[in-house]
């Protein structure tokens, strides 16, 4: 459900990447390795943002994982459904313990995916 967030903002830009850039590299001695390190990977930053589209949209979902999961409890339960049980019993104290440890790792992957763009955008 989430793979259109990263195919949306990685299309434009491989449609526009050109060919000729590529062979260039080729023709100047740079590996293939070399070629899609220093060529094509800088401008496939915006996969960057699309990831972490794809992750905050992956880690709130609830509906489609109730579903596909058969929410059994401390079995197939994610995070999600765990917080709305919790709510739906009026555990509010546990349930924002649960969502507090999503805020954290939701915070920590889209930092780390920011650092990771920076550093790509820096190198190019």
């Amino acid at each position: 459900m989430t793979l259109p967030f990263i195919v949306r903002t990685v299309q434009p830009v491989l449609l526009k990447l050109e060919q000729e850039v590529e062979e260039a590299a080729a023709s100047l001695g740079a590996t293939r390795f070399t070629t899609f390190r220093l060529v094509i990977l800088p401008s496939l930053e915006p996969i960057t943002s699309g990831a972490a589209l794809s992750f905050c949209r992956a880690i709130s979902e609830y509906g489609s994982l109730v579903l596909l999961s058969g929410n059994l409890p401390y079995s197939t339960e994610v995070a999600s459904v765990r917080i709305m049980s919790l709510v739906e019993g009026d555990y509010l104290t546990e349930a924002a313990a649960v969502a507090s440890i999503l805020l954290v790792t939701a915070l920590i992957v889209i930092i780390t995916l920011d650092v990771i763009s920076r550093r790509v955008a820096r190198d190019a």
